[in-house]
């Protein structure tokens, strides 16, 4: 294989494709010809059942990259093979603050990672390697590492929090992180949820990198949550001025911005489900 290919292996729909199940949660494998990265790994239902349907070898990977800290991008950690070789696993330092879903009137419950850094190491024979900032972490693929929020209107959910000394506060997301890939094609951006809104990554990643057009944009954009169709007018606008040749969604990105985004972008635009791929 000399080309590279991102490949949905967990994701709330199941594509067209044998076997394959769906869950609400999010996992991709990006292959190109230096490297074999998996980034996130769902809740921990569909990732070994769905990488075998594809044929996808999850003993072979060069490591694993995490999209921020909730359970259903973290959970299938536990089903990665054990292996002698160390497993770099690359992911912001605030991977494990404890991140719960409040909900108006209800108690807190737990949405983190669900397990502990000493297990992971203990049964993967994880190496964490904590980035803050933009990084290379392989030939031609860049973590975005803290994205700033320079747009404001990018959507939120007031419900995720995080506890800290003094209580529940809204969650950050400093942990929120995408990933840039080059391609024969023209860069590449892979999100998890986009919590630190999908402008914002595509504004960093062109800040870092020098990039002004990105020829695809996959993962979770969180518009799902965008409260004012201005918020999604807009971030459909920053699709057009990056010149983002395909607009491939997944996750929480939402039924309804997704109906929005086709009916915009016509033949730019698909549904990133599981069992679903795309080469360059």
């Amino acid at each position: 294989m000399t080309h590279t290919r991102i490949t949905i292996i967990c994701e709330n729909r199941a594509h067209m494709a044998k076997n394959i199940m769906g869950e609400h949660g999010f996992a991709a494998l990006v292959k190109t010809p230096d490297t074999n990265l998996l980034m996130d790994t769902g809740q921990g239902l569909g990732l070994a059942h769905n990488a075998e349907a594809l044929k996808i070898d999850l003993a072979a990977l060069d490591g694993v990259v995490i999209s921020h800290g909730h359970f259903d991008h973290t959970g299938g950690l536990m089903q990665l093979p054990t292996r002698e070789r160390p497993l770099p696993i690359h992911a912001h330092p605030d991977l494990f603050a404890g991140k719960y879903l409040l909900p108006k009137d209800q108690d807190p419950a737990y949405i983190g990672i669900p397990f502990s850094q000493f297990a992971l190491e203990e049964k993967l024979n994880a190496r964490f390697e904590f980035h803050s900032s933009f990084t290379d972490i392989a030939p031609g693929v860049f973590f975005s590492g803290q994205v700033p929020r320079t747009w404001s209107f990018e959507p939120s959910d007031d419900r995720l929090v995080i506890q800290t000394a003094d209580g529940f506060v809204p969650d950050p997301f400093k942990d929120d992180a995408s990933l840039l890939i080059e391609t024969p094609f023209g860069p590449v951006i892979l999100t998890g949820c986009a919590h630190s809104g999908i402008v914002n990554i595509m504004e960093h990643f062109a800040q870092e990198s020098g990039h002004q057009t990105f020829h695809a944009v996959i993962g979770g954009t969180h518009l799902g949550f965008a409260n004012d169709p201005s918020q999604l007018d807009q971030a459909m606008d920053a699709f057009d001025r990056f010149q983002v040749n395909t607009i491939a969604v997944s996750h929480c990105t939402g039924n309804e911005a997704a109906a929005w985004l086709f009916h915009r972008f016509k033949e730019r635009f698909a549904f990133a489900g599981a069992g679903w791929h795309m080469d360059f």
